[in-house]
């Protein structure tokens, strides 16, 4: 129910205990209702879960009911985890999942406050709210949830449920998950630190702390930003044999800039070498045009150069939503040459879409140079999220698109 196993719940492999209490009298013939429960809140919780697992659902209700009522904060979600998604047979009641996960996370239960700030952010189960998402991730975060300062760093990085954009909070928010154990969040971190030119003292050596610890945490992408540091010898002593190994890491790991990046140093023998890396986001919304699998190629190191890159396409919104007013999910692969978009395509989209998208992109401005693909979500919200899923379930996938792989 929960994103990680409930400890109590995980508590039920070793032992099952009994509702404490004195015995009850059976129920009337009169009544089909048992009696209410009268264990303790952390034994309501273990019988509950235990009923759950066994597709007891009424039963688990009236348990995890009472243990939450008793102020147990892992039986409050637990319960909204029912509501949720009608697990082990119980009423699905989203709304009401939410109002549980927000008492738990009141009562101290970090996960519940991401999961409720997960559900709000979403806006599939219950209508979106990136304010009050936001808010909960920020609670969690408090409670030294990783996830969730990571989270909270990507609203504050994308202006999401915030008036605009705060890089100096997002990377506030990538350091607390980084000192958490979260190697992407020293990535972020490290990338919203990190400027050749115009930094201030001591940040470019914090960067590259950070690059260092998500290289360390598995995190290629973090080994390829240390190298670039170290080959250009900044916050760091330059230094060509540090940042092949670097790379090597990189590669290793499964990042092709890393591996473009070695082999160009192996080759040029002392010369400089052109850097070109590719960016990605999973999701990133734009003055309110979404995109999936957004990805560009460029030789752009600043931190908001991917959201700048959707930015000018997002500009024209109104004229993209005019193409498919009831909402449709387009694949788009476009390059900003000379401050302006150009060579767009637009793949398995009706050819009077296809058309009216092309033209809409084509007006896009940048002061990039890049080559980025994403599918677009246009028109009506519900429509575009459900041809998003149709796409995604016939496997088109976004358009053919000339990039190394995406982080």
């Amino acid at each position: 129910m929960d994103r990680r196993p409930s400890p109590l719940a995980a508590s039920l492999l070793w032992f099952v205990t009994a509702c404490s209490g004195a015995s009850q009298a059976p129920a009337s013939p009169q009544s089909s209702l048992p009696p209410p429960p009268t264990c303790e809140a952390s034994e309501c919780n273990t019988q509950g879960m235990l009923a759950l697992g066994l597709q007891r659902p009424d039963e688990a209700l009236r348990l995890l009911d009472r243990a939450c009522s008793l102020g147990h904060a892992v039986g409050c979600s637990n319960l909204a985890g029912v509501f949720r998604g009608g697990v082990g047979g119980g009423p699905k009641d989203p709304p009401r999942a939410v109002g549980l996960y927000d008492r738990s996370c009141r009562l101290g239960f970090a996960e519940a406050c991401a999961t409720v700030g997960t559900m709000l952010a979403e806006g599939t189960a219950v209508p979106a709210d990136p304010p009050r998402a936001l808010g909960m991730f920020e609670l969690a975060c408090a409670k030294q949830d990783a996830f969730a300062c990571f989270t909270a760093g990507l609203f504050y990085e994308t202006g999401r449920g915030v008036p605009a954009r705060d890089p100096k909070r997002a990377a506030s928010s990538f350091g607390q998950a980084c000192g958490l154990g979260h190697a992407t969040g020293c990535f972020n971190a490290g990338i919203l630190l990190y400027s050749e030119e115009g930094a201030r003292p001591g940040e470019n050596e914090r960067a590259v702390e950070f690059f260092a610890r998500a290289c360390d945490g598995a995190q290629p992408a973090g080994c390829l930003r240390h190298g670039l540091a170290a080959l250009r010898g900044v916050g760091t002593a330059a230094d060509a044999g540090k940042a092949a190994s670097l790379f090597a890491r990189a590669c290793q790991g499964g990042d092709d800039d890393g591996c473009g990046l070695a082999e160009q140093l192996k080759k040029a023998r002392g010369r400089k070498i052109e850097v070109a890396l590719t960016s990605r986001a999973p999701t990133l919304t734009m003055a309110g045009l979404t995109a999936h699998e957004l990805s560009c190629r460029m030789p752009q190191t600043d931190p908001l150069a991917l959201a700048e890159a959707l930015e000018g396409v997002a500009a024209h919104k109104a004229a993209l939503d005019a193409c498919a007013p009831a909402g449709d999910a387009v694949a788009v692969a476009w390059s900003y040459r000379g401050g302006r978009a150009a060579l767009v395509r637009v793949d398995g989209a009706d050819p009077r879409v296809a058309g009216c998208v092309r033209k809409a992109v084509e007006r896009a401005r940048s002061s990039l140079t890049a080559s980025c693909a994403a599918t677009v979500l246009i028109g009506e919200a519900a429509g575009a999220r459900k041809a998003l899923a149709e796409r995604r379930s016939s496997a088109t996938g976004t358009p053919a698109h000339p990039l190394a792989q995406a982080r």
